[in-house]
């Protein structure tokens, strides 16, 4: 198991529609599920470029924590909206719908951290 990991020894990959979201956003995957002990199945550093976003969807048997670095999105979590700056944190408990949409001239930058829901 990893003690240390930088955004620098993973290379980013670019998924485009991420669940039917529009355009493309960059991530890198910086630790999965083998690495831990506790039920987190990975950690994430996700760049989310202007005028795009993460589509709305839904995860089941699991949770995911939004925590924002750098941007103000709009974050959608079962109809409700907020705009989130940086600092700021979202929770998406199971069966709940979310989307981020980055609308704003600069881009958004977030760590996502899904735990399984034993």
């Amino acid at each position: 198991m990893k003690h240390f990991i930088s955004i620098n020894q993973v290379s980013p990959l670019k998924l485009k529609s991420d669940h039917g979201g529009n355009g493309a956003i960059l991530f890198r995957r910086l630790l999965t599920d083998d690495e831990f002990v506790s039920p987190i199945d990975f950690i994430d550093y996700t760049i989310i470029p202007t005028k795009c976003e993460i589509g709305t969807h839904q995860h089941v048997n699991n949770e995911e924590i939004y925590f924002i670095v750098s941007g103000t999105p709009l974050v959608i979590i079962n109809g409700d909206e907020k705009r989130l700056e940086s600092g700021s944190i979202a929770v998406v408990r199971s069966e709940q719908t979310h989307s981020l949409v980055n609308d704003t001239d600069s881009d958004v930058v977030i760590l996502v951290i899904q735990v399984a829901i034993p």
